[in-house]
């Protein structure tokens, strides 16, 4: 293997190891984020992770997270963290390109769901990572910050290479195939690629079909806290039902830890309403002042069976579109307009 013509000197930066220094006043996040843009400064000429940079906004973040470390009241565990956001995913204070000139400048002046988490957590977003073109195959020329000739690998080349090179601690990730553990492996980082649907992808956009969002990071504890915090607050996506039952659970868990929920004193608590739970009968059907047949959430008796009457629709006969629905036939639309629609009768037994 030819060596590298340049070698690098580089500096990962684990962050949840560095915040016991937070708490004891021995480090700050904001000095923390100042030696990750010092990196920035003098490998990104050189590596290219970024599309663009918020320096301004991250400062200020940092210097809010410092005040709030210094009062012992952190938001959460990667309060202060340097983060880089993929720019396939929305963010309100910088351009999402898609790593396409089809889409320069474009801003769409909000956050996707996983950065709106990380905000919240108090995470200090600190740009956004170079991608393939629409996270596809187009490299954008991002180089691997070990051997400057090679590639880092995509579709999430900026930001593998961002984390290796200690510009950030972490940085977000999508994958369909291996768009998060292969610019992991290449570059030598920890790439966390969660089920599909486990992170909320709202404000992304990439195949939302089969994509995932994913973590790259320093470490595997920064890359599952950071995986963590995003989930507890952003859920993942509403058609994934453990997903919605880990969002109801939270919300059943912030609402008992809410003083304005709790009864007064001397008073007993309300009781919680039962859900009623699934029903299965074996071999007989159900009774009949249960549900009915025809709808399972009826609580009438069902209505006598009609397997042996075939009735005709309003207007004539229909024909399918394909599409779950019925439009009426040349021959119904002449009927309908010579007449007007009427239910036909039942056709007798043959």
């Amino acid at each position: 293997m030819l060596a590298p013509d340049e070698k690098l000197k580089l500096s990962p930066k684990p962050y949840l190891s560095a915040t016991a220094r937070f708490t004891s006043g021995a480090d700050t996040p904001r000095d923390f984020l100042e030696r990750c843009l010092a990196d920035i400064a003098a490998l990104e000429p050189k590596i290219g992770a970024f599309v663009s940079l918020n320096l301004e906004g991250a400062r200020a973040a940092a210097d809010q997270s410092t005040a709030r470390w210094r009062a012992g009241r952190p938001r959460s565990n990667i309060d202060g963290m340097p983060i880089g956001i993929k720019d396939i995913i929305e963010t309100a204070d910088m351009p999402t390109e898609n790593g396409s000139p089809l889409f320069a400048g474009f801003r769409s002046e909000r956050d996707g769901a996983s950065v709106a988490a990380l905000r919240e957590a108090g995470a200090v977003i600190v740009g956004k990572t170079v991608t393939t073109e629409f996270a596809s195959t187009e490299p954008r020329g991002t180089r691997n910050p070990h051997d400057l000739r090679r590639t880092p690998g995509g579709s999430s080349s900026g930001s593998a290479a961002g984390v290796t090179a200690g510009m950030v601690s972490t940085a977000l990730g999508t994958q369909v195939i291996g768009s998060t553990i292969r610019p992991a492996s290449y570059c030598g980082c920890i790439g966390f690629k969660v089920s599909v649907g486990a992170l909320n992808r709202g404000g992304s956009y990439d195949g939302l079909s089969q994509s995932a969002t994913g973590v790259l990071a320093t470490t595997l504890d920064d890359a599952w806290q950071v995986a963590y915090e995003i989930a507890v607050r952003a859920g993942g996506d509403p058609a994934i039902p453990a997903c919605s039952d880990r969002r109801a659970r939270r919300r059943r868990e912030n609402r008992a830890a809410s003083p304005s929920s709790r009864p007064p004193a001397g008073r007993s608590p309300r009781p919680t309403p039962k859900r009623p739970s699934p029903m299965r009968w074996r071999g007989s059907r159900p009774p009949a002042s249960t549900f009915s047949r025809a709808n399972p959430m009826r609580s009438s008796p069902p209505s006598k069976p009609r397997s042996r009457q075939r009735v005709r629709s309003r207007c004539g006969s229909t024909a399918g579109n394909g599409a779950g629905r019925s439009i009426p036939t040349a021959s119904a639309t002449r009927a309908s307009s010579a007449a007007p629609c009427s239910l036909a009768s039942p056709r007798p037994r043959p």
